[in-house]
Formats: structure tokens, sequence, C-alpha cells
């Protein structure tokens, strides 16, 4: 689960303060630099999540655990455990659910959803994201040994979206520890992963998605 700009703040030139400035420059910079090799080598991935879902319309958080493995670009499986479990399989333009509790097993293209995402995983260069972004990051004040980097849209259409987006990035690892979206009306969505694996086999079969209805 390596992030769009994974990198580790250990072993950084110089050293990282609250404000998300180092002794070479800004945080940021030095964690995309740093990430950009474990990114040329990322394939795929796979990790067990804990979500937690917030809403103004729910008295308490919803909580789902499960398991994950995605493959570049564009692949991704989660499988929902417990007694609402469910499976979700994204593959390019396409999203699958089969959910039997709530009797959904739907396919649906979603590349406009795609295509804004990929601001966050295929910018070139902190420079090109900042012009999409606002980026902060700094030590993470809740995980320790880890950054927190918080992109908030610029757009406002971007923002009617997602408000924003925060990752935890390992600092020993490069690997992305959480992922959290917070949402214009005040609903939050957190991802918690852990056994996260790097590289690992993956069935070519994991990500087939079944004719659409």
């Amino acid at each position: 689960m390596a992030s769009a700009a994974p990198g580790s703040a250990r072993g950084a030139s110089g050293t990282a303060s609250s404000s998300g400035q180092t002794a070479g420059g800004d945080l940021f910079d030095e964690i995309f630099r740093r990430g950009a090799p474990v990114e040329k080598t990322l394939r795929t991935v796979s990790a067990d999540f804990v979500e937690t879902s917030t809403s103004t319309l729910l008295k308490a958080p919803q909580i789902a655990r499960g398991t994950l493995v995605g493959q570049r670009p564009n692949r991704v499986r989660l499988v929902y455990a417990g007694v609402d479990a469910r499976t979700v399989i994204v593959n390019g333009n396409t999203l699958a659910l089969d959910w039997p509790a709530r009797n959904l097993k739907e396919t649906r293209d979603i590349g406009g959803t795609m295509r804004r995402a990929e601001r966050f995983f295929v910018m070139s260069s902190p420079a090109e994201l900042r012009k999409h972004f606002d980026i902060v990051a700094v030590e993470a004040p809740d995980r320790a040994g880890a950054w927190r980097v918080t992109f908030t849209p610029k757009r406002k259409q971007m923002r009617e979206g997602v408000s924003r987006v925060h990752l935890w990035i390992d600092q020993a690892t490069l690997v992305m520890r959480a992922l959290a979206m917070d949402y214009p009306g005040g609903d939050t969505r957190l991802m918690e992963f852990s056994d996260v694996r790097v590289n690992p086999p993956v069935d070519a079969g994991a990500f087939a998605v079944p004719a659409r209805r």
C-alpha cells in the first residue's frame, strides 16, 4: 500500500518540524523524492484493513474489516468480512459490487471517478501536484513513526466530491498506514492498513468482473 508520495523522514536530509519544513526544504518534496524509487518498483500490494465510516445520519461510526489486493495501474479487490460481507472489484473504469446482505450485485462505469483519482497518483512532481492541491506534510501527531500528508483540492468542483484526503506514511517502510477522506457534508471514511505486503503474487483472476446486467 505504498502511497502516491510515500517517503521516509528518518534518514532524510535534515530534521522535520511540525510545520512541515526540513533543513533541506519542504517536507513533502523530501517525502516525494524518497518515495520515488519505491513507486517505480511497485506492481502489486496486499493488506488487511479496518474501515471506519462516520455520517451525520448515523449515531455511531460503522466499522468493517477485510482484506485487499491491488495491481497497478488500476485494479483493486476489497473483500469485507463478517455479517455484512461483500466484495468490491475495481478493474480499470469498471466497479463491480457483490453485497448479498443487501441483495446487490451490479457493475457500473466509474471512469470519471478514476480520472479524478489519478490526480493523486499520476502527477510527475510536487510542483505539478501543487497546481491542483494545497499540500501539508507533518510528523503525524496521532501515529508514531509516521508522516501525515493532507491534500486539499483547490478547485471548487473537486471539493464538491472530497474536501480533503489524508495519507499516513510509515517513515521506515515507506508504505501507507492509513487513508482518510473528508466529505463536504461532514462525513468521513478512514481505512487503516496492516500486514502490508509489497509485490506479492496475485492471481490473474482476482479482478475478474462479471458481465453487466
